[in-house]
């Protein structure tokens, strides 16, 4: 059999005082995904361990059955996904440009996101494009609306790049610019120091550059400052294929997530609707040709409800929710009753709409550490009690707690692709039934 994983981005939530006490997904009238849990086995998924705070990409890759140790960072994934090659000597970064004022010797952040001033960020981008200092080159790409990379190399061969360094994106405006600095788990502590003493020495230059270029203040406050983030190696991946037996095909709805996956091989493809509803069912739509074109494992996911949940407005992400339910009315229509498809129905992490210190409609950047529901159906999984979709019922279902690790496990077996795990019939130990070509016979003169 198949597997088709629908992702709804952010689904996770929390109780909501605006509706009565119920989460966004509780409150919403989903009458399709309520149908899919009464239909299937349910539980909730963790996508690293219980209170973890996931993004997206890190929790895809552990859900997906990679080592934590083996995730490059977003830097990188976003580089594959816009096209960039990775030298195995560079590390890469996500870098922004921003506003930002001088107060006591630091950059206080007043703008992180500059969408409407292209041209000047182009020229800016490009008065700040190559560097070097410490030992170390700065190439910096920019890539439109305030957004780009920045590639790092070391310029002596035998003293290898460092991306062990924090962030220096605080993650909110009104905040300072933060120092680079090594982190403490670093595998070489003094790569890792030479490496952010570099970077900050990049990113004062960068400072300096910016506020003396005439294309800083054209058409609005000094664009003045670079902030970073995500820092990490070129990715090394061991094709999903290889790893679990079967072919597969994502339709991803975020930069990042593409570009996880053309890392794992899988074959990418970009759909997308206007609104809730039609993005999903476009993609829908779309796995269903992939499925028919011999895909085995095809991955559809939506970033819905996640940037309402994120500007903190429940009752906005419930509207979402209730809009993805009208579209997995196709779903039934389409692809419910074929037998030879197993799907599954979760989310990446959890976004709450509900925060103690975080008012209503003001955007937060951060998700939460409560589990997701988790809904398998088709094949001969085991049907429990469960009659709703939502973060409550389906922890009263039959799969209980489910971590990243054993996300794959759990879908191959519903998949019935899984093989003995004491059975050993090629030199890599497999989860799953070995395919024909990698069974290599015993053969006589």
């Amino acid at each position: 059999m198949r597997l088709l994983l629908i992702i709804f981005d952010g689904l996770g939530d929390r109780p909501a005082p605006e509706l009565g006490g119920l989460t966004p997904l509780e409150a919403a009238h989903t009458p399709n995904v309520d149908r899919f849990a009464r239909e299937g086995i349910n539980g909730v998924l963790h996508g690293k361990s219980p209170g973890y705070v996931l993004g997206s990409p890190l929790a895809l890759h552990l859900m997906f059955g990679y080592e934590e140790e083996g995730f490059p960072d977003r830097g990188p994934l976003i580089a594959t996904a816009r096209g960039y090659a990775i030298a195995d000597d560079e590390a890469v970064l996500a870098a922004r440009l921003a506003v930002a004022d001088r107060e006591d010797g630091a950059l206080w952040l007043r703008e992180r996101f500059i969408r409407e001033r292209e041209e000047a960020c182009a020229d800016l981008g490009a008065a700040i494009a190559s560097y070097e200092t410490g030992g170390h080159r700065f190439r910096y790409e920019y890539s439109g609306r305030g957004d780009g990379l920045l590639f790092v190399s070391s310029l002596d061969p035998a003293r290898p790049v460092s991306f062990e360094v924090t962030d220096t994106d605080p993650l909110a405006v009104d905040q300072p610019v933060l120092r680079a600095r090594p982190r403490a788990a670093a595998r070489d502590p003094e790569a890792a120091t030479r490496a952010a003493e570099a970077l900050n020495d990049y990113l004062a230059w960068a400072h300096v550059t910016m506020s003396n270029h005439p294309a800083s203040t054209v058409g609005g406050a000094p664009i003045n400052a670079l902030i970073s983030k995500w820092a990490g190696p070129r990715p090394s991946y061991e094709p999903f294929l290889e790893r679990w037996g079967m072919r597969p095909a994502s339709l991803p709805d975020e930069e990042v997530v593409s570009g996880l996956l053309l890392e794992m091989g899988f074959h990418v493809s970009q759909e997308a609707g206007t609104d809730p509803e039609s993005d999903l069912r476009v993609r829908l739509e779309a796995a269903r040709a992939r499925l028919d074109d011999g895909y085995e494992f095809v991955h559809v996911h939506t970033k819905y409800p996640d940037p309402m949940s994120h500007d903190n407005r429940p009752e906005v992400a419930r509207d979402a929710i209730e809009a993805l339910d009208r579209a997995m009315a196709y779903y039934w229509d389409a692809i419910g009753s074929d037998p030879s498809v197993v799907t599954v129905l979760t989310t990446d992490h959890t976004t709450p709409s509900v925060w103690a210190e975080h008012p209503r409609g003001k955007f937060n950047d951060q998700h939460g550490g409560e589990p997701g529901p988790l809904a398998i159906r088709g094949g001969n999984v085991r049907v429990d009690a469960v009659e709703t979709f939502g973060e409550r019922a389906a922890a009263l279902g039959g799969l209980g707690h489910l971590r990243g690790a054993d996300f794959m496990p759990v879908l191959i077996n519903a998949a019935e692709r899984a093989n003995m795990w004491e059975m050993r019939p090629t030199p890599v130990h497999r989860h799953y039934r070995p395919r024909p070509e990698d069974l290599e016979p015993l053969r006589f003169e």
